[in-house]
């Protein structure tokens, strides 16, 4: 069914032969766009008898990133890499020796200390490939592969950021043994959903994670549209969620006539202690699945199981000896969609627009949700069809990915004069 790939680079495994170079491995290297022209087809695959490993590995824990997992563990199942028996086993949370493939499952919760384990770990233990799902693991793995002379394929997955954070400088311009996909988020929509609610806002209060690293892309992007639309941005940054409510504190002494919460890739926990604080105040967030955790307001992202499945497919095609990374664009897909907590805004004593309430995709009220467009376990999976049927579909996918040298010479072109040194 699949051609199974050969541990390149570490035939004698774990991991001892792996040849650390003295350079170090960045997505902003002055060399990036000759290593993407000159870089071979896709890795050759190897004789039956030498199984793949993935290294599939998160940071956070969430039902959020539960429909990212689920997806890619839907695409692995449907071509066969893994049965329904190992699936258990993964899900159990243990790690897969299989009969077909090798599946290191690992997650470190929210501990910096250990992703950085788990990375090395993996690194130690052969990885052909890893996929990484959130911006902190993706960032991790890259910054543990810098000095390896031969590194082993890195697929990221649920990333607000890549291009900020080092893990590409643009779609097509990276690390030849790096590609993902890209959380999509339209900030002038988001706007406009805003002034759909309060026409005559002045004032946002943004509570900014320190600890995140799409914190800051966020700040910016809502202080540049300020500067456009003619509202002030007030900033609160927290590290822990016990620093929410008293971030939602001071920014309410601040008359902030909305507070918006950036999109993250770490846990939703403690968004009801916003809530709560945030009186009168609508709170809006960016991902659209926190309007289950109490969010009055949400407005953006919505795909956390596509992106899963969008990321499957490149790591298969990758598998199956179809896909070459070093040409392969970083994925994002666009996708915008609104909710609504009628009850979180009832606690708040915040009254939703009609305007608003006539656009909202999903509604939350009495402590049930309905609605078509919001991701709700147990509600979402892949569309039914044919092996043969997918196989085009993802094929079509990966085609639209592919970067040809003029997309790379000119998305080259484009970058600061800084980054193509």
């Amino acid at each position: 069914m699949y051609r199974r790939l050969k541990h390149f680079c570490h035939a004698d495994r774990p991991g001892q032969d792996r040849r650390r170079a003295a350079g170090s491995l960045s997505s902003r290297l002055p060399l990036i766009a000759a290593l993407l022209l000159l870089l071979a087809a896709p890795f050759a695959v190897a004789a039956d008898d030498d199984k793949p490993t993935v290294a599939f590995l998160r940071f956070g824990q969430s039902p959020s990133f539960a429909l990212t997992d689920m997806a890619v563990l839907d695409m692995l199942e449907v071509y066969g890499f893994i049965s329904a028996e190992e699936r258990d086993t993964l899900e159990g949370d243990n790690d897969l020796r299989g009969e077909n493939i090798n599946i290191l499952y690992r997650d470190a919760g929210f501990d910096f200390p250990t992703a950085n384990i788990m990375v090395e770990d993996a690194l130690d233990e052969g990885a052909d490939v890893f996929l990484t799902v959130s911006t902190q693991v993706g960032m991790i793995a890259l910054g543990a592969m810098s000095d390896i002379e031969d590194p082993p394929a890195l697929i990221f997955a649920i990333v607000t950021e890549p291009y900020s954070t080092g893990l590409a400088a643009a779609t097509c311009i990276k690390p030849p043994n790096v590609t993902g996909t890209l959380m999509h988020f339209d900030y002038e929509e988001y706007t406009n959903i805003i002034y759909m609610q309060d026409p005559d806002f002045q004032i946002i209060g943004v509570l900014a994670n320190a600890d995140d690293p799409a914190s800051a892309d966020y700040v910016s992007s809502v202080e540049l549209f300020g500067e456009r639309f003619g509202f002030t941005v007030e900033v609160a940054t927290v590290v822990t969620a016990a620093d929410y409510a008293p971030g939602t504190d001071a920014l309410i002494d601040k008359n902030v006539d909305a507070i918006a919460l950036p999109p993250r890739t770490g846990s939703s926990g403690g968004v009801p202690a916003i809530v709560d604080a945030a009186y009168d105040v609508p709170v809006f967030s960016s991902l659209v699945s926190d309007v289950i955790h109490g969010v009055t307001i949400a407005a953006g992202f919505e795909g956390w199981y596509r992106e899963g499945q969008q990321a499957a497919r490149m790591l298969i095609a990758y598998l199956e000896g179809n896909l070459d990374i070093a040409t392969t664009a970083v994925a994002s897909t666009p996708g915008f969609a609104v909710a609504v907590n009628l009850d979180s805004a009832e606690a708040q004593g915040v009254v939703i627009a009609d305007k608003l309430l006539a656009r909202a995709d999903y509604i939350v009220e009495g402590g049930a949700g309905a609605g078509v467009t919001i991701e709700i376990p147990g509600e979402i999976g892949l569309a039914e069809m044919t092996l043969e049927e997918r196989r085009a579909e993802d094929a079509a996918f990966l085609a639209n990915l592919h970067c040809s040298p003029d997309m790379i010479a000119e998305q080259l072109s484009a970058l600061p004069a800084e980054d193509q040194h």
